[in-house]
């Protein structure tokens, strides 16, 4: 199966089941599944899967189907022009949450220290202490959400 043809299939299962962005979504699974990026995809529409990555990316079009983020799916997010690891211990990052950084930011420039109070992934914390170089702590009453944070810190 050809990238092309595995990208047709994906977005035609995607859109009958009403999944919002079908074709950008079937392009993040089969990238997340590649290994590549989006460009890949179009710079080389004839290259062929091998079934190994046919069946990976197959199960990651129906856990989409299932009703599974493509977020908790790829294990990433962008935030703020950032890459951050996710995960179902935290909530995804929301491309409205880079409102409340741009809110913090003229704040944070004249703080010494900032409080991340339930910092989930720690997107908040880890984009204001590398917008404003100031010292950020992140906390969460989650440990599971804690080594995600420090993962993305």
């Amino acid at each position: 199966m050809t990238i092309q043809k595995a990208l047709q299939q994906g977005c035609a299962l995607l859109e009958e089941a009403g999944v919002s962005a079908p074709r950008l979504t079937a392009e993040v699974l089969l990238c997340h599944t590649l290994g590549c990026e989006r460009s890949y995809l179009y710079s080389h529409p004839e290259a062929e899967l091998s079934h190994g990555q046919y069946v990976r990316y197959g199960r990651s079009l129906f856990e989409r189907l299932a009703g599974k983020p493509t977020q908790y799916i790829t294990g990433r997010q962008e935030f703020y022009g950032r890459e951050f690891l996710v995960t179902p211990d935290v909530l995804i990052p929301r491309p409205e949450t880079e409102h409340v950084v741009e809110a913090a930011l003229p704040f944070a420039r004249n703080a010494r220290r900032l409080v991340d109070v339930g910092c989930g992934s720690g997107a908040i914390a880890v984009t204001l202490s590398l917008e404003c170089e100031v010292e950020v702590w992140a906390v969460d009453v989650s440990m599971a959400a804690l080594r995600v944070a420090r993962r993305n810190a």
